[in-house]
This record gives C-alpha cells, structure tokens and sequence, in this order.
C-alpha cells in the first residue's frame, strides 16, 4: 500500500512538473512571438512564468531527491565501514531535515505575511510564491526520512551512497552489457 502511494506520488509530481515547463514553455514562446511579429504581448506572461519557474525548482528538487539523484561526495563514504554509512546518513539526514523544518517554519511565516498582497497583473496572493516553501519542507522531509528508513533496514548496507550511473546501470543490465570493460571513471 506504502510503496503503491509513493509511487502516485512520484508519478503526480513528475505530471505536474512537466506541466509547470509546459506552460512556461508556451507562456515565453507565445509572448515573444506576440511582441516581435504583432508588438503586443500576454500581459501575465512574466509573472505567471516567473511563479511556475519558482514552484517547478522545488518540486524538481524534491523529486530529486526521492530519486537519490542529487549530486554527492562520497569518496569519504565508500571508504569507511557499514556502521560508518549508516551513521554519516543519519547524521547528514538529521541536519536536512532541520533545515526541512526551517522551510516549513519561515514558509509558512512569509506565507501568512504576503496573503494580503497580490501580484500587480496575475491579481493572485503572493502566498502562492511563498507557499512552495511550505509544499518543499514537506516533501522533502518525507523523501528524506524514507531515504534515512531504508538505510537502516538495508542489512548490506546503505544503497544510497551509490553513484547515480551505478543505480541506473543495476536497473538497465542490457546497458552494462554495453559498457567496455576496464572503464575507470
């Protein structure tokens, strides 16, 4: 049940980034467009590109890391033993999480301070900037402490500390069929 929600989940997140790129896309392309062929233009163009560019960075940083696909140091990591890992992801797990818990905090502040202020041309709540703290404190504090659960239930250790390339590979044997040998990254 768990592991078919998250995977909704994912599944919307992906949906409504893709839409957020989408209609900027658009918004941008139609009013360069309107402005250099007819010099008129789509007058919310900027700031409702400007509000999805902001949302789509951090529901993109969430996905991210529900993907373990941000990018990591770990040469220290790889060298140090089972418990080792598992303690340095708790620990750096920990400290995101606090730093989850300022977001939702000060998102939720900033959020409350600019509900009575709208946007000049869109005529929306300035809430909506400020409320994608709120949405990123929480998403992201669930994806990390999933990735902190796995860790510790994993007995051979913490799959996390894994380049990218490596996990892609695992999944795509017919792709590491393909890799010459020897390849020392």
């Amino acid at each position: 049940m768990g592991n078919r929600l998250g995977r909704a989940c994912v599944r919307a997140l992906e949906i409504v980034i893709v839409a957020c790129l989408a209609l900027m896309a658009v918004l941008v392309f139609g009013n360069v467009v309107l402005r250099y062929a007819f010099d008129s233009g789509i007058a919310v163009s900027e700031e409702l590109s400007r509000l999805l560019f902001v949302w789509l960075i951090f529901l993109g940083a969430i996905l991210a890391s529900v993907q373990r696909a941000h990018i990591g140091f770990d040469g220290l990591v790889e060298r140090l033993p089972l418990a080792g890992r598992k303690a340095l992801v708790v620990l750096t797990g920990g400290l995101m999480l606090w730093g989850c818990g300022m977001f939702l905090v000060g998102g939720w502040k900033q959020m409350e301070i600019n509900l009575g202020n709208s946007y000049p041309v869109l005529g929306i709540s300035y809430g909506w900037l400020y409320g994608v703290a709120v949405v990123f404190g929480a998403g992201m504090a669930l994806a990390i402490a999933h990735n902190i659960w796995r860790t510790l239930r994993d007995p051979d250790g913490p799959g996390l500390t894994k380049d990218l390339g490596d996990r892609i590979l695992e999944k795509m044997p017919e792709v590491a069929a393909d890799k010459p040998q020897g390849d020392a990254r």
